[in-house]
């Protein structure tokens, strides 16, 4: 048995469907994804529990989420939600109306914004900034905003505002909105009902099989992929997350299949993890490199598959420093077999479930396939629709013939 297209485009299209809400807390959606993935690892004669007593690996983490009607209007214009803004996944409730203040392109210097904002002429205001020049000025991450005395933040961002959920486990001060180019350029107010609500102790699950080693069943390959994806903004948007990650999952199902057949048996032990909550900041991956089910030292390799469901030939990579023998191991068998034109590897970051192995010191590598699909990238758009599998044979093949060199 080889690949199995039609197989890995059914589970993308399963799991990207409304039954599990975008795979996260929003009704228990990242719960029903998890059994439905035991369910297909209990379909697949030979794969195992990798766990002593289940397929199941849960943990818990505080999230603060929007599960209620999510309102903004300007100047009485209605905005649509999930498509002309999102409120940041740290933003806390808020109703009311409020002035709309323009800040200027010069003066989003943080030696003029900064002590502008602390007089506190804002306080009663939402100001109105370019996401370019805040993330050129103070980075992605710009928390000294987030406390100045202001009624909050808008931020006009290219194209339709994406929406993460990576910084969802801190509450912020103050209200921060993301929003299209097609934000007026000079209005007056804005309106807003906003709901938060934060969620104590969720718990999500890893789901974990493994294939004993035939020969070397101490040491093991690991294959990952995140099944959660981003779940609703507000009640009525969900994001199905198809090629971020229920194409990452499916690849990781085909591969399992693909290696329990008889004359596919690993010598080596094959770990199989859909790692959950890695839009909340890698915790599903995190938890399992506290928690192994092999020791990290006995783990010769992490393979992250994550967004591969799109059609371009270029392929973007990453890896730590134990990593880049492999990394250049992987690129010769590319090469070898013509299989795409670019590899074009970024420095390690925490962007995916490969950083916390590669920070345990384990070799571990991030595949994703980029093209199309990646313009609706953590967007309500990023459905089955908008995926591209002609490439799916060939990754299939440049990485089964990655992993046989351990």
């Amino acid at each position: 048995m080889a690949q199995d297209p039609v197989y890995y485009r059914s589970v993308i299209r399963e799991l990207s469907s409304e039954k599990y809400q975008g795979r996260s807390d929003y009704k228990n959606g990242d719960k029903k994804a998890a059994r439905f993935l035991v369910r297909q690892f209990k379909n697949i004669e030979g794969v195992e529990p990798a766990l002593k007593d289940f397929y199941l690996q849960p943990f818990s983490y505080g999230v603060n989420v929007f599960h209620k009607k999510m309102e903004l209007s300007v100047d009485g214009r209605e905005m649509v939600p999930g498509t002309d803004f999102i409120v940041r996944e740290f933003s806390p409730s808020q109703k009311g109306s409020y002035a709309l203040e323009y800040i200027s392109h010069d003066d989003h210097h943080p030696e003029r914004l900064l002590p502008l904002l602390e007089t506190g002429k804002f306080k009663d205001s939402y100001i109105v900034l370019q996401f370019d020049l805040v993330y050129k000025y103070l980075g992605i991450a710009p928390e000294v905003l987030y406390s100045m005395p202001l009624a909050g933040l808008i931020m006009i961002r290219e194209g339709q505002p994406p929406f993460f959920k990576s910084r969802s486990g801190k509450m912020q001060p103050v209200p921060v909105i993301w929003v299209s180019p097609q934000f007026p350029e000079n209005a007056k107010k804005i309106t807003v009902r906003f709901e938060s609500q934060w969620i104590k102790n969720y718990t999500s699950s890893n789901v974990i099989a493994c294939l004993p080693g035939q020969e070397r069943k101490d040491s093991c390959i690991i294959f990952i992929a995140h099944y959660d994806h981003l779940g609703h903004f507000g009640k009525d948007v969900f994001y199905p997350g198809a090629n971020d990650n229920a194409s990452g999952t499916a690849f990781l199902l085909t591969l399992a299949s693909y290696y329990a057949q008889p004359e596919n048996r690993p010598d080596l032990t094959y770990i199989f993890i859909a790692a959950a909550a890695e839009e909340n900041n890698l915790l599903g991956s995190t938890y399992y490199t506290e928690n192994p089910a092999i020791p990290l030292d006995k783990t010769l390799q992490v393979i992250n598959l994550d967004m591969v469901a799109d059609n371009g030939d270029h392929l973007f990579v990453e890896t730590g420093p134990e990593g880049e023998a492999s990394l250049l191991k992987f690129r010769e068998i590319n090469k070898r077999l013509d299989l795409f034109g670019t590899i074009e590897q970024h420095p390690l970051s925490n962007d995916s479930d490969h950083y916390p192995f590669a920070m345990n010191k384990v070799p571990a590598l991030y595949i994703m396939v980029d093209g199309d699909a990646y313009s609706v990238y953590h967007t309500p758009l990023d459905d089955y629709r908008h995926i591209y599998t002609n490439r799916y044979s060939d990754l299939f093949r440049l990485v089964t013939e990655f992993a046989s060199i351990f």
